[in-house]
C-alpha cells in the first residue's frame, strides 16, 4: 500500500488574492457576455434597417408604362449598403414569377412582407447573405411586384468584432487595475503575519534552540488564539526537552565517578605482584575494554546533550579546535595515525569552539576505529566558507548505507560487532545543525576510504 500524500502547503496571500479577483472576473465575464449579445442584436437591427431602406428605395422607382412594369435601379438606391468591407450586394425585381431585373438566384420567400419587409438568411453564390424582401400591389397588374435585396455578412461581423473588442478592453482594464490595487492591499494586511514569520525564522537561523514564547502582539487578532496554543506547546516542549537533557547529563556525570573508580582498581590489580593466571588476565583485559567502551558511551551521551542545547554562535578558531582534538586522542592513537593540513594563521568561523572540538574527536575516532591510517585532516577556506575534510584509507561504506550513517544508533554492517555505539556520527550531524553548518559523508572517488566534510560560514 502506498502512503497517503501529505497536503501541499498553500499560500495565504495567493488565496486571498484569488478570492478577491475571482468574483470581479466573473462579473466582468457576465458583463462581457451580456454586452456581446446586446452588440450583436444592435448590429443586426441596424443592418436590417439599412436593407429595408435599400428595398424601399428600389420600390419607389417601380412604375407602369404601357401595361408593363418598369424599374430604374440607380446606384444611389444601394448606396445605403456601402461599407469599408465592400460587401457583396444582390438584388432582384420580379412581377410574380417573372424576373424583371437583377439576380435570379434570389428566391421568393414563402411569406413576403407587404407593409414591412421580410428577412431571411441564405446562401447566394457560395456567400452567406442576409436578404430583405417586400412586395407591392400595383393597380391593373395581375401579380404583385416583389423586390429583394441581399448583402453579405462581412460588415456585420466586422462591426460585432469591433464592439466586442471595445467591450473586452474596458472590463479587462478594470480587472487588471483592481488586481494591481488589491495585491499590495493584501500584502499590507498580512504584514503583521510576515513580521511574526521573520521573528520565528530568525530563531532557527541563530542555531541555538529557542523555546521563548512567540510575541502575540506581532500577530493579527484572528491568530491570537492559535499563537497562544503554539506558545503553550513550546512551553511543554521546553519542559520535556530540558528534563531529558538534565537526565542525560546527570546520569552521565553520576556514572563517570564509579566507572573511574572501577577503571583505577582494575589498573591496580593488573599492576600488582599477585600471580595471575592467563584466564584471570584475560578477564582483567576484557573488563578494562568494557570500562573504556562504557566511558566512551557516557562521553558521547554528554556530547549529545550538549548538541541538543547548543549555545549561541560566536567566533571559533578551526585550527585550534583541530589541534585540541588531535592532542586529546594522542594516547589512544599512534603518533603518525593523523596528519593535519592546516592553513597558517587563524581560521575563524561562526560556531562554538567546544562543539567543533567534540565533532573532530568523534570524526577522528570513527575514522581510526573503522578505517585505516593515515587519517587526513584538511582545512580550506573558499568563498566565505571554511571546509574541514577528514578521510581515511579504510574500505569505505556501502553507498546504500551512507544516508543512514548520521542516524542515532545506526551501525554499518561492515563495522565490528563489539565496537562503537552508533552515536559518533549522529553527534557530529546534530552539532553541525546546531551551528548552521553542513555535514556530508561520501566514499572516496577512486581510492578506498570514507570522506567526512564539515562546512562552516567564515566569520
Amino acid at each position: 500500500m502506498t502512503a497517503p500524500r501529505s497536503p501541499r502547503p498553500h499560500s495565504l496571500l495567493k488565496r486571498l488574492f484569488i478570492a478577491q479577483i475571482a468574483p470581479l472576473s466573473l462579473v466582468a465575464v457576465v458583463l462581457l457576455v451580456a454586452g456581446s449579445w446586446t452588440a450583436h442584436r444592435v448590429v443586426e437591427r441596424t443592418s436590417d434597417r439599412l436593407l429595408a431602406g435599400a428595398t424601399q428605395a428600389i420600390l419607389e422607382t417601380v412604375s407602369v408604362s404601357d401595361a408593363q412594369v418598369t424599374v430604374d435601379v440607380s446606384p444611389w438606391s444601394l448606396a445605403l449598403l456601402d461599407s469599408p468591407e465592400r460587401d457583396a450586394v444582390f438584388y432582384s425585381v420580379r412581377e410574380g414569377d417573372r424576373l424583371i431585373t437583377g439576380y435570379d438566384e434570389l428566391p421568393i420567400l414563402s411569406a413576403t412582407g407587404v407593409d414591412q419587409p421580410s428577412f431571411a438568411n441564405l446562401t447566394v453564390r457560395g456567400l452567406p447573405v442576409r436578404m430583405a424582401q417586400q412586395s407591392v400591389e400595383i393597380p391593373g397588374q395581375p401579380s404583385p411586384v416583389i423586390v429583394s435585396v441581399a448583402q453579405s455578412l462581412d460588415s456585420r461581423q466586422a462591426s460585432v468584432r469591433e464592439l466586442n473588442l471595445s467591450l473586452l478592453l474596458l472590463p479587462g482594464l478594470l480587472v487588471v487595475l483592481a488586481a494591481l490595487l488589491i495585491w499590495p492591499a493584501i500584502q499590507w494586511g498580512l504584514y503583521s503575519l510576515k513580521r511574526l514569520t521573520r521573528e520565528l525564522a530568525s530563531r532557527s537561523q541563530a542555531g541555538a534552540t529557542d523555546f521563548a514564547p512567540a510575541p502575540i502582539n506581532l500577530a493579527p487578532r484572528e491568530l491570537a488564539s492559535a499563537l497562544s496554543a503554539f506558545n503553550t506547546l513550546l512551553a511543554s516542549l521546553e519542559r520535556s526537552t530540558s528534563g531529558m537533557q538534565r537526565f542525560s547529563a546527570d546520569a552521565s556525570h553520576q556514572l563517570r565517578t564509579p566507572l573511574t573508580v572501577v577503571a583505577a582498581n582494575l589498573d591496580l590489580l593488573a599492576g600488582s605482584r599477585r600471580p595471575w593466571s592467563k584466564a584471570d588476565r584475560r578477564l582483567l583485559s576484557d573488563s578494562k575494554e568494557a570500562i573504556a567502551a562504557m566511558s566512551r558511551l557516557i562521553n558521547q551521551l554528554l556530547s549529545t546533550a550538549r548538541a541538543d542545547s547548543a549555545p549561541g554562535l560566536n567566533q571559533a578558531d578551526i585550527g585550534r579546535a583541530v589541534r585540541i582534538a588531535v592532542e586529546s586522542l594522542r594516547s589512544s592513537l599512534p603518533c603518525d595515525a593523523v596528519r593535519m593540513r592546516l592553513p597558517k594563521g587563524m581560521v575563524a568561523v561562526q560556531g562554538d569552539e567546544n562543539l567543533i572540538v567534540e565533532q573532530m574527536i568523534n570524526l577522528l575516532d570513527n575514522a581510526s576505529r573503522y578505517g585505516a591510517p593515515p587519517v587526513i585532516v584538511h582545512v580550506a577556506r573558499r568563498e566565505g566558507q571554511v571546509r574541514i575534510t577528514v578521510w581515511d584509507h579504510g574500505p569505505g561504506v556501502d553507498d546504500a548505507e551512507l544516508p543512514r550513517l548520521p542516524e542515532r544508533f545506526f551501525r554499518s554492517r561492515t563495522a565490528p560487532r563489539a565496537s562503537g555505539s552508533g552515536l559518533g556520527l549522529s553527534i557530529v550531524a546534530s552539532m553541525a545543525k546546531a551551528q548552521g553548518a553542513e555535514f556530508r559523508l561520501v566514499n572516496r572517488a577512486r581510492r578506498p576510504g570514507l570522506v567526512a566534510t564539515l562546512t562552516y560560514r567564515a566569520a
